[in-house]
């Protein structure tokens, strides 16, 4: 019912020689602690080097046996179809093949399926409910090291769920990082431009996002946790200590998980549950707390969105909720899952950029606008939410239609001038191309959805307003009127 560590393997070793131009799969750099390999797979289609990457993780916890294959399934999904041109299904939710054609010209999806080989070869063969790797834990009787406590993320900190004692099943390890397996994820945090991440467990049908350790705030940016001590085998100790988000990140966070939702319940009508890791129980040393908190901690890394998804319900037994025996409709919510996850980090600027202009200089500048200066009042951020919400239709019939992607690429490249030159300002002749594209976008896109029209023709509106004015008027008017505004 469950793949062993080689089957596992086996799986990706066959998709990589038979797809090598859908599929490359890679040894990460440490051996797991009893000397097996760990690999992670790459897919990726069409042309294009530099693009953002999502980052899929399972088999972190050694008894959450479905996960790692329903990521390995994935895989062989998403390749087949994209190599067929098939149409992904999972009971009602569908993905075009025009959909996953996007995800995989757009991004690289790297996926590996199971970080702790150790652990799930033990659960397989000697103990089911084993949680960590096989750390021998010097001085006493106990091994193991809880994966997913071990990174350097308020490491060392007992809140809640988390313990510096060897013996216990959420013992942190020895310090940050001390583990050759939760190396291997923070090598590819470092090595690729990985935009999301997921750290797939089981069990609670919950889609969990920062923070973890702390209950949430968007009020006060002197909350944070680079001010924390840290390996205090301790709890925080901060009376009323709440960690700062950024509201523009907590937006994208609650959004797109949001959307992981609705397409899980989209697939049999499973009801998964948004919500930040804090409220579930308090943890430290969390893959998908670090993989976002590591801008936070080094301004000069790319941001990365974490993710956790916990798959599945509590059913009688807790051996039957880790590994149900017939896992079959919980993968299915699984792959849905974090399919969207990836579908939701699709950039369209990006596509253009890469695709057609061959560089990113002007996404790039646009994009701080957005970072720096939309995302700083609440009419921005609703100007973002909208650009999110229309993205993928949008990309979509870029991918597919080069005469329409030309004209919005030139329309970027003139976009970035303007914000780069202060003196130019926006003629008649830039709004007037960029509502003619506008009102393709809107019959062709929003045909079959209505928002997309509404939000196509809210931006028409602003970008009429912007007849004669410079890059930074036009900034200002967005930061002060949202798009719902006359």
């Amino acid at each position: 019912m469950y793949r062993t560590v080689a089957q596992l393997d086996l799986v990706g070793s066959q998709l990589a020689t038979s797809f090598p131009q859908v599929c490359t799969r890679t040894q990460l750099p440490e051996l797991s602690l009893q000397g097996r390999p760990v690999f992670a797979l790459r897919l990726r289609g069409g042309p294009g080097g530099n693009r953002r990457g999502v980052l899929l993780v399972g088999g972190t916890h050694a008894r959450e046996l479905m996960n790692p294959d329903a990521l390995v399934e994935l895989a062989v999904d998403l390749v087949t179809s994209y190599v067929n041109g098939t149409a992904v299904v999972y009971g009602g939710r569908t993905w075009t093949a025009l959909d996953v054609k996007l995800i995989l010209e757009s991004l690289d999806v790297w996926i590996v399926p199971c970080v702790n080989p150790d652990g799930r070869h033990r659960v397989m063969t000697v103990d089911n409910m084993w949680r960590g790797n096989l750390r021998d834990n010097p001085g006493t009787p106990c091994d193991g090291v809880d994966l997913n406590r071990n990174a350097a993320f308020v490491w060392g900190v007992t809140e809640g769920q988390t313990s510096c004692s060897p013996c216990s099943e959420v013992f942190v390890g020895s310090g940050a990082f001390s583990e050759p397996e939760t190396r291997n994820v923070k090598h590819l945090l470092d090595t690729r431009h990985i935009h999301s991440f997921a750290d797939v467990h089981s069990f609670s049908e919950l889609v969990l996002y920062p923070w973890g350790h702390a209950h949430s705030q968007t009020d006060d940016p002197g909350q944070r946790f680079t001010s924390l001590p840290t390996g205090t085998c301790a709890p925080i100790g901060v009376p009323g200590y709440r960690e700062y988000i950024t509201p523009r990140d907590l937006l994208r966070f609650t959004t797109v998980a949001g959307r992981v939702v609705e397409a899980i319940a989209a697939v049999r009508g499973r009801a998964y549950t948004p919500q930040t890791g804090r409220a579930l129980y308090a943890t430290t040393g969390t893959q998908s707390d670090y993989a976002y908190s590591r801008h936070i901690a080094d301004p000069a890394l790319h941001k990365t969105y974490g993710f956790t998804i916990e798959t599945g319900p509590r059913v009688e037994t807790v051996e039957d909720s880790f590994h149900p025996r017939d896992p079959t409709l919980i993968k299915r919510d699984a792959k849905a899952g974090v399919l969207a996850l990836a579908q939701q980090s699709v950039c369209a600027f990006d596509l253009i950029g890469v695709r057609l202009l061959g560089r990113q200089t002007e996404v790039d500048a646009l994009r701080r606008v957005r970072d720096e200066q939309l995302a700083t009042t609440g009419a921005g951020r609703e100007w973002i939410a909208l650009v999110e919400r229309v993205e993928l239709p949008v990309a979509s019939l870029m991918l597919d239609d080069e005469r329409l992607a030309g004209r919005a690429a030139a329309l970027i490249e003139r976009a970035g001038k303007l914000v780069a030159d202060a003196k130019l300002v926006v003629s008649d002749q830039d709004v007037d191309q960029g509502l003619a594209l506008l009102n393709e976008l809107a019959e062709r896109a929003g045909a079959n959805d209505e928002q997309v029209r509404v939000d196509l023709k809210a931006v028409g509106v602003a970008l009429d307003r912007a007849r004669g004015v410079s890059a930074a008027e036009v900034v200002r008017d967005l930061m002060s009127r949202g798009p719902l505004e006359k």
